[in-house]
Protein backbone atom coordinates (compact mmCIF):
# COMPACT_ATOMS: atom_id res chain seq x y z
CA UNK A 1 0.00 0.00 0.00
CA UNK A 2 1.07 3.58 -0.60
CA UNK A 3 0.92 6.22 2.14
CA UNK A 4 1.36 9.93 1.44
CA UNK A 5 2.21 12.48 4.14
CA UNK A 6 1.63 16.08 3.11
CA UNK A 7 1.31 19.49 4.72
CA UNK A 8 -1.28 21.05 2.39
CA UNK A 9 -0.98 24.61 3.80
CA UNK A 10 -4.73 25.02 4.11
CA UNK A 11 -5.10 24.16 0.44
CA UNK A 12 -3.38 27.42 -0.49
CA UNK A 13 -0.85 26.97 -3.25
CA UNK A 14 2.17 28.97 -4.35
CA UNK A 15 -0.17 31.10 -6.48
CA UNK A 16 -1.97 32.28 -3.33
CA UNK A 17 -5.23 30.57 -4.31
CA UNK A 18 -7.01 28.06 -2.13
CA UNK A 19 -7.85 25.07 -4.32
CA UNK A 20 -8.93 21.84 -2.62
CA UNK A 21 -9.75 20.30 -6.00
CA UNK A 22 -6.08 20.66 -6.88
CA UNK A 23 -5.07 18.94 -3.63
CA UNK A 24 -7.45 16.07 -4.41
CA UNK A 25 -6.03 15.73 -7.93
CA UNK A 26 -2.48 15.47 -6.59
CA UNK A 27 -3.52 12.73 -4.18
CA UNK A 28 -5.42 10.88 -6.88
CA UNK A 29 -2.52 11.12 -9.33
CA UNK A 30 -0.15 9.87 -6.61
CA UNK A 31 -2.13 6.60 -6.59
CA UNK A 32 -1.96 6.47 -2.84
CA UNK A 33 -4.17 4.38 -0.57
CA UNK A 34 -3.85 6.60 2.49
CA UNK A 35 -3.11 10.31 2.88
CA UNK A 36 -1.95 11.82 6.18
CA UNK A 37 -2.49 15.58 5.82
CA UNK A 38 -1.49 18.49 8.01
CA UNK A 39 -2.76 22.11 8.07
CA UNK A 40 -6.20 21.03 6.91
CA UNK A 41 -8.56 24.02 7.19
CA UNK A 42 -8.10 27.77 7.02
CA UNK A 43 -9.26 29.61 10.18
CA UNK A 44 -6.21 31.87 10.04
CA UNK A 45 -7.50 33.36 6.78
CA UNK A 46 -10.77 34.59 8.29
CA UNK A 47 -11.23 38.38 8.29
CA UNK A 48 -13.79 40.49 10.10
CA UNK A 49 -16.78 41.26 7.91
CA UNK A 50 -15.65 38.89 5.14
CA UNK A 51 -18.45 37.03 3.37
CA UNK A 52 -17.42 33.36 3.50
CA UNK A 53 -20.83 31.74 3.09
CA UNK A 54 -19.79 30.03 -0.11
CA UNK A 55 -16.50 28.66 1.22
CA UNK A 56 -15.98 25.11 2.46
CA UNK A 57 -16.05 24.96 6.26
CA UNK A 58 -14.82 21.37 6.76
CA UNK A 59 -11.89 20.80 4.41
CA UNK A 60 -11.32 17.20 5.50
CA UNK A 61 -14.90 16.16 4.73
CA UNK A 62 -14.78 18.00 1.40
CA UNK A 63 -11.57 16.26 0.33
CA UNK A 64 -13.07 12.93 1.38
CA UNK A 65 -16.09 13.54 -0.84
CA UNK A 66 -13.92 14.55 -3.78
CA UNK A 67 -11.91 11.33 -3.49
CA UNK A 68 -14.65 9.02 -2.23
CA UNK A 69 -12.49 7.95 0.71
CA UNK A 70 -12.98 7.43 4.44
CA UNK A 71 -12.06 10.44 6.58
CA UNK A 72 -10.74 11.04 10.09
CA UNK A 73 -10.21 14.62 11.28
CA UNK A 74 -8.28 15.80 14.31
CA UNK A 75 -8.68 19.58 14.71
CA UNK A 76 -6.16 21.33 16.92
CA UNK A 77 -8.15 24.55 17.01
CA UNK A 78 -11.45 26.00 15.82
CA UNK A 79 -11.87 29.66 14.90
CA UNK A 80 -15.12 31.21 13.68
CA UNK A 81 -16.60 27.72 13.59
CA UNK A 82 -13.93 26.47 11.20
CA UNK A 83 -11.71 23.54 12.26
CA UNK A 84 -8.00 23.35 11.52
CA UNK A 85 -5.60 20.48 12.12
CA UNK A 86 -4.63 17.01 10.89
CA UNK A 87 -6.64 14.62 8.73
CA UNK A 88 -6.34 11.05 7.48
CA UNK A 89 -8.03 10.10 4.21
CA UNK A 90 -8.10 6.41 3.34
CA UNK A 91 -9.37 3.96 0.76
CA UNK A 92 -9.33 1.42 3.58
CA UNK A 93 -12.02 1.52 6.28
CA UNK A 94 -11.10 3.53 9.37
CA UNK A 95 -12.18 1.50 12.39
CA UNK A 96 -10.95 3.70 15.23
CA UNK A 97 -9.86 7.32 15.67
CA UNK A 98 -8.21 9.20 18.51
CA UNK A 99 -6.86 12.75 18.60
CA UNK A 100 -3.95 13.47 20.96
CA UNK A 101 -3.09 16.93 22.23
CA UNK A 102 0.61 17.75 21.75
CA UNK A 103 0.26 21.42 22.64
CA UNK A 104 2.89 23.19 24.70
CA UNK A 105 1.79 26.18 26.74
CA UNK A 106 2.47 29.48 25.03
CA UNK A 107 2.83 27.89 21.59
CA UNK A 108 0.41 27.22 18.73
CA UNK A 109 -1.86 24.23 19.48
CA UNK A 110 -0.51 21.01 17.98
CA UNK A 111 -1.81 17.49 17.77
CA UNK A 112 -1.39 13.91 16.63
CA UNK A 113 -4.26 12.05 14.98
CA UNK A 114 -4.36 8.27 15.29
CA UNK A 115 -6.40 6.35 12.73
CA UNK A 116 -6.61 2.56 12.80
CA UNK A 117 -7.11 1.20 9.28
CA UNK A 118 -8.63 -2.15 8.41
CA UNK A 119 -6.36 -3.42 5.63
CA UNK A 120 -6.58 -6.40 3.30
CA UNK A 121 -6.56 -9.73 5.05
CA UNK A 122 -8.39 -8.39 8.08
CA UNK A 123 -5.34 -6.88 9.75
CA UNK A 124 -5.06 -3.42 11.30
CA UNK A 125 -2.55 -0.67 10.59
CA UNK A 126 -2.01 2.03 13.21
CA UNK A 127 -1.34 5.37 11.51
CA UNK A 128 -0.24 8.38 13.57
CA UNK A 129 -0.35 11.71 11.73
CA UNK A 130 1.27 14.65 13.51
CA UNK A 131 2.45 18.23 13.18
CA UNK A 132 5.19 19.22 15.61
CA UNK A 133 6.12 22.72 16.77
CA UNK A 134 8.64 25.19 15.44
CA UNK A 135 11.03 25.42 18.41
CA UNK A 136 13.49 22.74 19.44
CA UNK A 137 12.38 22.71 23.06
CA UNK A 138 8.76 22.36 22.01
CA UNK A 139 9.56 19.43 19.74
CA UNK A 140 11.57 17.65 22.43
CA UNK A 141 8.60 17.79 24.78
CA UNK A 142 6.29 16.60 22.02
CA UNK A 143 8.58 13.68 21.14
CA UNK A 144 8.46 12.66 24.78
CA UNK A 145 4.66 12.75 24.64
CA UNK A 146 4.71 10.58 21.51
CA UNK A 147 6.82 7.90 23.16
CA UNK A 148 4.72 7.82 26.32
CA UNK A 149 2.74 4.69 27.16
CA UNK A 150 -0.54 6.29 26.09
CA UNK A 151 0.53 6.82 22.48
CA UNK A 152 3.06 4.68 20.66
CA UNK A 153 4.14 1.93 23.02
CA UNK A 154 0.71 0.43 23.55
CA UNK A 155 -0.28 0.72 19.88
CA UNK A 156 2.93 -0.89 18.66
CA UNK A 157 2.15 -4.06 20.61
CA UNK A 158 -1.09 -4.79 18.74
CA UNK A 159 -0.49 -3.96 15.05
CA UNK A 160 2.04 -2.55 12.57
CA UNK A 161 2.71 1.13 13.15
CA UNK A 162 3.44 4.18 10.98
CA UNK A 163 4.15 7.66 12.37
CA UNK A 164 4.31 10.41 9.77
CA UNK A 165 3.76 14.12 9.35
CA UNK A 166 5.44 17.52 9.46
CA UNK A 167 8.17 17.16 12.08
CA UNK A 168 9.57 20.67 11.50
CA UNK A 169 13.12 19.35 11.86
CA UNK A 170 15.16 22.13 10.28
CA UNK A 171 18.69 20.73 10.53
CA UNK A 172 20.03 18.16 8.04
CA UNK A 173 22.00 16.24 10.67
CA UNK A 174 20.09 13.97 13.09
CA UNK A 175 19.07 15.94 16.17
CA UNK A 176 17.79 14.84 19.57
CA UNK A 177 14.22 14.38 18.28
CA UNK A 178 15.28 12.01 15.50
CA UNK A 179 17.56 10.10 17.88
CA UNK A 180 14.76 9.81 20.42
CA UNK A 181 12.29 8.48 17.85
CA UNK A 182 14.83 6.03 16.42
CA UNK A 183 15.09 4.28 19.77
CA UNK A 184 11.62 2.90 19.15
CA UNK A 185 11.05 3.42 15.40
CA UNK A 186 12.91 3.41 12.08
CA UNK A 187 13.14 6.27 9.57
CA UNK A 188 11.42 5.04 6.39
CA UNK A 189 13.60 7.22 4.15
CA UNK A 190 16.78 5.69 5.60
CA UNK A 191 15.40 2.20 5.09
CA UNK A 192 14.66 2.99 1.43
CA UNK A 193 17.83 5.02 0.84
CA UNK A 194 15.75 7.99 -0.26
CA UNK A 195 16.30 10.98 2.03
CA UNK A 196 14.73 13.85 0.09
CA UNK A 197 13.89 17.43 1.08
CA UNK A 198 10.23 18.48 1.01
CA UNK A 199 10.29 22.22 1.84
CA UNK A 200 9.97 24.75 0.31
CA UNK A 201 8.12 23.21 -2.62
CA UNK A 202 9.69 25.51 -5.23
CA UNK A 203 13.25 24.55 -4.31
CA UNK A 204 13.27 21.93 -1.52
CA UNK A 205 16.12 22.32 0.94
CA UNK A 206 14.84 20.81 4.20
CA UNK A 207 13.41 17.40 5.09
CA UNK A 208 10.61 18.65 7.33
CA UNK A 209 8.23 15.84 6.42
CA UNK A 210 9.11 12.33 7.59
CA UNK A 211 7.75 8.87 8.23
CA UNK A 212 8.80 6.35 10.87
CA UNK A 213 7.79 2.69 11.11
CA UNK A 214 8.10 -0.12 13.60
CA UNK A 215 9.25 -3.69 13.00
CA UNK A 216 5.84 -4.72 11.71
CA UNK A 217 6.30 -2.66 8.53
CA UNK A 218 8.46 -3.47 5.51
CA UNK A 219 9.32 -0.30 3.56
CA UNK A 220 9.47 -1.12 -0.15
CA UNK A 221 10.19 2.40 -1.44
CA UNK A 222 10.05 6.01 -0.35
CA UNK A 223 10.26 9.32 -2.20
CA UNK A 224 8.94 12.82 -2.78
CA UNK A 225 6.31 13.76 -5.35
CA UNK A 226 7.75 16.53 -7.51
CA UNK A 227 5.38 16.94 -10.44
CA UNK A 228 4.37 20.53 -11.38
CA UNK A 229 0.90 20.41 -9.82
CA UNK A 230 2.27 19.08 -6.53
CA UNK A 231 4.80 21.92 -6.48
CA UNK A 232 2.04 24.46 -7.02
CA UNK A 233 -0.54 23.05 -4.60
CA UNK A 234 1.26 23.79 -1.29
CA UNK A 235 4.50 25.10 0.20
CA UNK A 236 5.45 21.47 1.02
CA UNK A 237 5.96 18.58 -1.37
CA UNK A 238 4.18 15.30 -0.59
CA UNK A 239 6.24 12.49 0.92
CA UNK A 240 5.22 8.99 -0.18
CA UNK A 241 6.15 5.53 0.97
CA UNK A 242 5.22 2.09 -0.32
CA UNK A 243 4.95 -0.35 2.54
CA UNK A 244 3.93 -3.88 3.35
CA UNK A 245 2.42 -4.40 6.80
CA UNK A 246 3.00 -7.82 8.29
CA UNK A 247 -0.31 -9.52 8.94
CA UNK A 248 -1.62 -8.95 12.44
CA UNK A 249 -4.67 -10.44 14.09
CA UNK A 250 -7.62 -8.11 14.29
CA UNK A 251 -9.44 -8.33 17.60
CA UNK A 252 -13.06 -8.58 16.49
CA UNK A 253 -14.26 -8.22 20.05
CA UNK A 254 -12.87 -4.68 20.14
CA UNK A 255 -13.82 -3.71 16.56
CA UNK A 256 -15.78 -0.41 16.58
CA UNK A 257 -18.16 0.70 13.87
CA UNK A 258 -16.65 2.19 10.70
CA UNK A 259 -16.12 5.92 10.37
CA UNK A 260 -18.42 7.23 7.65
CA UNK A 261 -17.17 8.93 4.52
Amino acid sequence: MRVVSWNIHGGVGRDGHQDLDRVARVLSDARCDVAALQEVGDPHRAKDGEDRRHEVADHAAHLGKLLGWYVAYGPTLVLAGRPYGNAVLSRHPIVSVKNYDLSVRGREPRGCLRADLLVEGGGVLHLFNLHLGLSGGERRRQAGMLLSADLLRDAALTAPLVVCGDFNMWFPVPGPIARLLRRSLRDAAYLAGARRATWPARLPLLRLDRAYVDGGIEVLACGVLEDPEARDASDHLPLWLDLLPHKAAFDSARQPSLVAQ
